[in-house]
């Protein structure tokens, strides 16, 4: 699909070693042309802010030798306690502490593929690609990133929420793409959820304006006839019958300021073909990392916010452990 011009200015500020100038970007020129790893199964890279021992008390996250990202929960005479992807215990010999100032969650994995296109493009392999773009871009920028899922494999929403508790970091996006369309619309239909409750709600919201402004602007770029949509297109968040957040990503990690991305319909067969393309993918990552730094280092409120609608189903499948195996830790 062709691209328009585009010639938007975006500033984003390294964090390396405390506070630098503005790096001005184009938004259509690479933030960096580093593609994720994409060996089917296998962890990628363990994240670049790693140290090589842990003190005995270390409570927090890191990566196993096979590059899968757990929380320590303690000690034992074999090595350390850690949970795992399916909310076991494990213990393993050899760790390397993590620290990042953002979170990133590639939603789905393994045997949970999320939505399927009806050109076969799996939503967890997309979900990984972007997250693996945004996180280039954000280091790039001297952010340090912790993912929850490294490779294709299951992890249930519970261990996800454990490795946000472990970081503590200033922002938790969840990546996600959707399906079960019922409108077309000129502009694209992406979705944005933020916590509804609790201490971080409303720096949640900001932070899903911005990534929402950020992600609807870049697919605005893309010539698609019609774009893919439901009637509640935008920001907002949602509930369950209890009052309280409905999605397990953002109920559990109240006090991080977090956000779940659907960026757009792949059972629409022009925004499947658009999303598997790999320059896309990129584009759509490095948007989310500009809705990141543009929430650590200024004020903007975002956009795109709607009525939250009346809708409070406890019964949406996914994101448990359920006959769930837990990938090699090392």
């Amino acid at each position: 699909m062709r691209l328009k011009r585009a010639s938007v200015i975006v500033a984003l500020a390294g964090f390396a070693s405390g506070c630098h100038g503005p790096i001005e970007l184009a938004s259509d020129r690479p933030i960096a042309a580093v593609a994720p790893d994409k060996a089917a199964g296998q962890p990628v890279r363990p994240p670049s802010t790693v140290t090589t021992t842990l003190p005995a008390s270390y409570r927090g996250a890191a990566a196993t030798p096979t590059g899968v990202v757990v929380p320590v929960i303690g000690t034992s005479a074999d090595g350390w306690l850690v949970g795992t992807p399916c909310a076991q215990t494990a213990t393993v010999r050899n760790l390397r502490a993590l620290s990042g100032t953002v979170v990133l969650d590639a939603g789905h994995g393994g045997k949970e593929t999320g939505a399927i296109g009806p050109l076969g493009d799996r939503e967890s392999d997309l979900n990984s690609a972007v997250v693996g773009f945004a996180r280039t871009a954000l280091e790039a920028a001297g952010l340090p990133v912790v993912l929850t899922r490294t490779a294709d494999y299951r992890i249930g929403i519970v261990p996800r929420a454990a490795i946000v508790d472990a970081v503590r970091p200033k922002a938790f996006v969840s990546i996600h793409h959707n399906a079960s369309y019922s409108d077309l619309r000129k502009q694209p239909g992406t979705e944005l959820f933020h916590q509804a409750v609790g201490e971080s709600a409303a720096e949640s919201r900001r932070l899903a304006g911005l990534l929402y402004e950020e992600v609807t602007a870049t697919l605005a770029r893309y010539d698609v006839a019609a774009w893919a949509a439901t009637p509640r297109a935008g920001v907002k968040p949602r509930r369950n019958a209890a009052g309280d957040d409905f999605y397990g990503v953002l109920r559990r990690t109240h006090g991080t300021p977090a956000a779940l991305v659907e960026v757009g319909f792949i059972d629409h067969d022009a925004e499947e073909r658009l999303f598997a393309q790999p320059a896309v993918q990129q584009a759509v990552g490095e948007a989310v990392a500009r809705g990141v730094v543009r929430f650590l280092t200024t004020r903007d409120p975002g956009r795109g916010f709607i009525s939250p609608p009346h809708l409070a189903d406890d019964n949406r499948p996914g994101g448990g452990t359920e006959n769930c195996a837990d990938p090699p830790l090392g």
